[in-house]
């Protein structure tokens, strides 16, 4: 009996041993699947051009390396890690490239060669990845964080970032491909002959939930299958075509439109919405509709896949909250159930104020009725749009102004264009022959008035810039200061007499206001200062770092110490002092 008991101990002691360990499989699996991407919160060092080769400057504008290569790559400003390029080959297209420290130490010279990992289509400003680098050894890459631990063995013919996916590497083996993440593990097998990520993105997870479209090539063509983000192929490589629907934000259901066989459907991750049936399918964001086309005409079916409208219709249109068919000549309006709606006008337009809605007659003329059916504005305008509250933007003999629906007209009819300011209750109204913007708050009274202005919009402001004044707005469109804004700030720019200069936040004169135009100081502690057309450069004890002598075409240029920075868009950008003289 107690032998028995005995054994039956060791079983589960056995169970328990081996259920642990499965775990532990499992956990290590999911962990090494799962990533964080290294947000850099500061840049630390810049890539400078002198002499038509390449270097590095720190933050506060000192030589780091001297500009003697041929090409120079941070591929993270926050560490010092600097891949330096030289003895360009013309003929293999090769460089010799070495990996320096802030201190022009080499570092990682024991591999062969090591790499930036490219990555343009990154949600940061920095066109690399930022965690790790590639090396060679033996004339095979694999991968390397910032310190050199080694992450993956040498075993790939090619490692590169994957564009819209972030995080995850295409590798390259005996000639076909696969995908790891930067941690090393592999999450698609190396056996297609292409895979790209599927572009989907979402604002708080970037592209991190993104999937994979992979390809074969077969003696019939192409073939495509397609992979989650967790690495499970969710489609077998059968299909002709197959697009992520990106508008549609759903982290756990995938929409994939396919092409089979020459017909186009939609699927649910595996579950087909709607049949291959279609020679044409477009996904509707604003209804969240699908308009299908069948035999030249056209129909519309529910993201759920049901059939609203059949497809027998010339032509579709579906706006806000209602569907436009067209049928031998004759028009009717549906709601986005499909049920009929007696309308008398030709279309409306929902707005974001769900007590107005935008009516255009059989003359094309433009309207405003309430959600009661009266109308506010008659049919008589050539265009309306709603700006917001209860104001809209109107056109009338070809001149722009604004109705405010309880007062009557806001702002005059003699704009060539008015806008709303992008997330803003504020209105940028141009007159296109003086090349002048006015500014207006959210109770239609003008502000300001700039010629030849550029207008930048932030998260708590807007910035209106010319080549002689500076404004700053709230986002109700009111005029504040750049103390209001610029909190981290402890000396600003200011005029007097038109001339600008600086001041503290004691308001006691750090510079003179004797210049024609300056710029704010930036986090480096470093501003612009403008005479006669030239800049210069001034630092926040009123120290004149360069006196205005660059000729620089840009309104509002940024330096750290002597050098302006040029900046090429996708996170390509140097800093120089060789500026025109």
């Amino acid at each position: 009996m107690k032998s028995t008991r005995n054994i039956l101990i060791m079983i589960i002691i056995a169970i328990i041993i081996i259920v642990a360990t499965i775990g532990a499989i499992v956990y290590k699996n999911i962990n090494n699947k799962s990533y964080e991407l290294e947000k850099v919160e500061k840049y630390s060092y810049f890539k400078l051009y002198k002499n038509q080769k390449y270097g590095v400057i720190d933050e506060k504008g000192n030589i780091v390396i001297d500009a003697i290569y041929e090409e120079l790559n941070i591929p993270n400003p926050s560490k010092p890690v600097f891949i330096c390029y030289s003895d360009y080959n013309e003929t293999t297209g090769e460089y010799k490239t070495k990996v320096l420290n802030e201190k022009n130490e080499q570092i990682l010279n024991n591999y062969e060669q090591v790499l930036p990992l490219m990555n343009e289509e990154s949600t940061s400003n920095i066109p690399f990845e930022k965690t790790v680098l590639k090396y060679r050894e033996n004339g095979k890459y694999g991968i390397i964080d910032f310190n050199g631990k080694r992450i993956t063995q040498p075993i790939y013919e090619e490692i590169e970032s994957l564009e819209y996916r972030e995080g995850s590497l295409k590798v390259r083996q005996n000639g076909k491909y696969g995908v790891i993440n930067i941690k090393g593990k592999q999450i698609i097998k190396t056996q297609y002959d292409q895979i790209e990520s599927d572009s989907y993105y979402t604002e708080e997870r970037e592209y991190m939930e993104a999937g994979f479209i992979v390809q074969i090539k077969t003696n019939e063509g192409y073939r495509y299958g397609y992979i989650n983000k967790e690495g499970k192929e969710i489609l077998e490589t059968n299909y002709n075509e197959i697009n992520r629907i990106t508008d549609i934000k759903d982290n756990e259901k995938v929409y994939l439109l396919v092409s089979k066989n020459g017909k186009n459907g939609v699927l649910e991750n595996k579950k087909i919405l709607i049949p291959y049936e279609y020679e044409e399918i477009e996904y509707n964001k604003i209804n969240k509709l699908f308009i299908v086309q069948k035999d030249g005409k056209q129909g519309v079916i529910s993201i759920e896949g049901k059939e609203i409208l059949e497809a027998k219709y010339d032509y579709i249109l579906s706006t806000q909250n209602k569907i436009t068919t067209k049928k031998d000549e004759i028009i009717q309006i549906y709601d986005k159930n499909g049920e009929k709606k007696q309308s008398n006008y030709e279309n409306t337009i929902e707005t974001a104020n769900e007590n107005y809605i935008i009516t255009i007659d059989n003359e094309e003329k433009f309207g405003v009725i309430n959600k009661e059916g009266q109308v506010i504005i008659k049919n008589k305008y050539e265009y309306i749009e709603y700006a917001f509250e209860n104001y809209f933007i109107v056109t009338e003999n070809g001149k722009v102004g604004v109705i405010d629906i309880n007062n009557g007209i806001g702002i005059d009819f003699k704009y060539d264009i008015i806008q709303k300011v992008k997330d803003k209750n504020a209105l940028q109204a141009i007159i296109s022959s003086q090349n002048t913007i006015e500014m207006y708050n959210n109770k239609l009274e003008k502000q300001t008035s700039i010629k030849e202005a550029i207008l930048y919009t932030y998260d708590n402001y807007i910035k209106l810039i010319s080549a002689n004044d500076m404004k700053y707005l709230d986002n109700n469109g009111n005029i504040i200061s750049n103390k209001e804004v610029l909190k981290e700030n402890k000396v600003y720019a200011y005029s007097k007499n038109g001339k600008w200069g600086f001041i503290n936040d004691s308001d006691k004169t750090i510079v003179e206001p004797k210049y024609d135009m300056v710029t704010e100081f930036n986090q480096y502690g470093y501003a612009g200062i403008k005479q006669d057309n030239k800049w210069g450069v001034v630092n926040t004890q009123g120290e004149i770092i360069v006196e205005p002598s660059y000729k620089i075409d840009f309104s509002e240029p940024d330096f750290i110490g002597k050098y302006c920075r040029l900046n090429f868009g996708y996170g390509f950008e140097y800093y120089t002092d060789e500026l025109v003289k």
